[in-house]
């Protein structure tokens, strides 16, 4: 049995991840990571786009589920119009472009644009909380999405 490729394994917006991860060191009140301070403090920003990115298969890989395409190309469309104003700068572009022609998302590799850009935009410790982001990092639970082919 072949299994698809994970984004992780294909690409990852390192130094977009690493912005948000740097930021999210820094902040010395308010943060979970400060109730205890240890000597390899590890960001949650790197950790949350690793793990959807592990988990996610890549919509370019021939061996992609048909039906995690489907859904992934839902949530990036429901992005570009409802949930625009939560992007950051860096994705704006993108999705602006998904909102004008929709049918963008067709092509696997914008597809999977649009999903590298939603992960570093879920690194972003502001968006741990907004429930759209919680949301559609879910993809994978959706009826019918079998990650294993």
């Amino acid at each position: 049995m072949t299994y698809p490729k994970r984004l992780i394994e294909v690409d990852l917006p390192i130094r977009r991840i690493s912005d948000h991860a740097r930021r999210e060191k820094s902040i010395r009140h308010g943060h979970i990571s400060t109730l205890h301070i240890w000597w390899a403090r590890r960001p949650l920003a790197s950790c949350r786009a690793v793990i959807c990115a592990a988990l996610w298969p890549d919509p370019a890989d021939e061996c992609c589920p048909e039906a995690f395409r489907q859904v992934a190309r839902v949530w990036m469309r429901k992005w570009s119009t409802e949930y625009l104003g939560k992007v950051s700068p860096q994705s704006y572009t993108r999705f602006i472009a998904i909102q004008k022609n929709p049918a963008k998302l067709d092509d696997n590799l914008e597809l999977r644009g649009a999903l590298l850009d939603f992960i570093a935009d879920f690194a972003n410790w502001d968006n741990s909380t907004v429930k759209a982001y919680l949301d559609t990092r879910s993809l994978s639970d959706f009826p019918g999405v079998n990650l294993l082919g």
